[in-house]
């Protein structure tokens, strides 16, 4: 019989915009929370931390009102290399002058060679 496993358990790192039924998203300024049209002035939560989909039941059950939670598109989250390709937070990609490369690209380059 195999042993239950002990490594933790960790939820994928899921970011969303709250949608209403007119198709409008969830921004915040300093008059408050209203509705936009325009997805980059939505408020971007993390899914499982901001405990997304429990506030969005708690809505719809005090007031009747069906948000959705819609994710946001990688690409405008993380930050692409120019190198390999792949996405990375954007903390992790560093700019070496001309591109923007991850740490296994930047550590690839040999000196005095460009890739």
């Amino acid at each position: 019989m195999p042993r239950a496993s002990h490594k933790w358990e960790t939820h994928p790192d899921i970011r969303v915009r709250v949608r209403n039924p007119q198709g409008r998203y969830l921004a915040q300024d300093a008059g408050g929370l209203f509705f936009t049209d325009d997805p980059t002035r939505a408020v971007v939560l993390d899914l499982k931390g901001d405990e997304v989909e429990e506030q969005l039941r708690k809505i719809r059950d005090a007031a009747g009102v069906v948000l959705v939670a819609d994710p946001v598109p990688l690409e405008e989250i993380y930050e692409n290399c120019d190198r390999c390709k792949d996405l990375f937070m954007p903390f992790m990609i560093v700019f070496d002058g001309r591109r923007f490369l991850c740490p296994d690209c930047l550590n690839a380059r040999l000196p005095g060679r460009r890739l």
